[in-house]
């Protein structure tokens, strides 16, 4: 009769003492086997991904374990083992909250064997991109829209203020969060201070599972609407979490609808999904794919228009269930298109929920931007009138109200 097939241990214990009592305890004849002493969280994700581990052990000090990591290390089948130099509550509380399967006292490493012998990861699939990054959870009642459009500055954010600011108008109280991952200047653009980004807190509380809590103090002020400032920085988006766009989208539909500017890529980064990081553009991949309502926005130029049929297609690609609605920015007759012969041209390009187009207002959006307010706040204008009629056309739940208000100044 044929042993048990051992159990595969990676192990990383960051310079803790307690390693070298758990190199002495795994041994022959414990039925536990070290695969691999990992120098790290990311050589230990990657490892993971070879299939040849069922437990990882790992020092509760080790430097960016949270439920993503973990996460990704039972999507490749590997049970999660934390080791505390005390296994204080708040240390178990974390280890909860982050889904690791166990939790030990670094007193209890000389039973190691005996603690993860036949321990495995009840969550593992045979498929690293086939698992969901986190739990699956129901959709609210306010709608959340997804502002996306190709490269080139097309005006994602000119649109996304503009239909935030359409609701707010409406007295809808919109939350317009600034998800872009690039170039994020929603705060910017109405005047607020963003010394604190609303975005990487936000990160940071989903990781530590008390982002439902903290979730309103987040948020600011500004045109009439509520705000989540995105990153301070480009080079920041390393400091977000797995799940964070879905969970913001999520909690934001609980208080009314929800807008959201996104970045211009939607390329899913390779290497990301094996070492068990978040991509770059996870935020923008993730906020399109839960969205209620994707608006894809396209300068109505030449070049624009040719990126913005790309960008149809590449959108096509990524299975979104949602059809996208388009909205042409920038339409101005020195071009000498009429909008019939734009939309005849978009039409081609598959199923599209409808087609809005935006006149060229530079003044009103110089005054805007001058002053730090939306531009539902300088009252009545070219501009504000194809906004109402987009939010009409894409959002026809939202009521229209008796009447166009000036917004009280701040």
């Amino acid at each position: 009769m044929s042993s048990p097939a051992p159990t595969c241990l990676l192990l990383l214990a960051a310079g803790a003492a307690w390693e070298e009592i758990a190199l002495r305890v795994i041994g022959p004849g414990t039925g536990v086997v070290v695969v691999k002493r990992c120098i790290d969280l990311h050589d230990l994700l990657a490892s993971a991904t070879s299939r040849q581990a069922d437990v990882a052990v790992v020092a509760a000090s080790a430097e960016g374990l949270d439920h993503g990591a973990v996460d990704h290390l039972h999507r490749a089948g590997v049970a999660v083992v934390v080791v505390a130099e005390h296994a204080r509550e708040n240390t178990v509380e974390h280890g909860r909250r982050a889904g690791v399967d166990l939790v030990l006292d670094e007193t209890q490493v000389s039973d190691l064997p005996d603690r993860v012998r036949g321990l495995r990861s009840a969550t593992g699939s045979d498929d690293l991109d086939a698992m969901p990054t986190g739990p699956v959870r129901s959709r609210g009642t306010a709608p959340a829209v997804a502002v996306w459009g190709p490269t080139g500055a097309p005006g994602r954010t000119t649109v996304a203020l503009g239909v935030a600011g359409a609701l707010a108008a409406r007295g809808q109280d919109p939350l317009l969060l600034d998800l872009d991952p690039y170039a994020g200047t929603v705060a910017q653009h109405l005047g607020v201070l963003d010394d604190v980004s609303g975005l990487l807190a936000s990160s940071r509380r989903l990781v530590a599972g008390d982002l439902t809590s903290a979730f309103v103090a987040l948020q600011r002020r500004g045109a009439g609407m509520r705000l989540l400032t995105g990153l301070p920085r480009a080079d920041r988006w390393t400091e977000l979490t797995h799940g964070l766009a879905e969970e913001l989208l999520q909690l934001g539909r609980r208080q009314g609808p929800v807008v959201a500017d996104l970045g211009w890529c939607l390329e899913e980064d390779r290497a990301a999904v094996h070492t068990g990081r978040p991509g770059r553009h996870d935020l923008t991949r993730d906020a399109v794919a839960a969205a209620d309502v994707v608006l894809v926005v396209g300068t109505a130029d030449p070049i624009g228009l040719t990126r913005l049929v790309r960008a149809l297609a590449e959108l096509r690609e990524q299975t979104v269930v949602t059809t996208p609605h388009v909205v042409v920015n920038r339409m101005r007759r020195s071009l000498g298109w009429e909008p019939g012969q734009v939309a005849d041209l978009l039409g081609r390009c598959g199923p599209l929920h409808g087609i809005s187009f935006l006149p060229d207002d530079r003044g009103t959006l110089d005054r805007a931007m001058v002053a730090g307010r939306g531009i539902t706040e300088l009252g009545e204008s070219d501009l504000s009138r194809g906004f109402d009629a987009l939010v009409d056309a894409a959002l026809p739940g939202i009521p229209a109200g008796v009447k166009r208000r000036r917004l009280l100044r701040r």
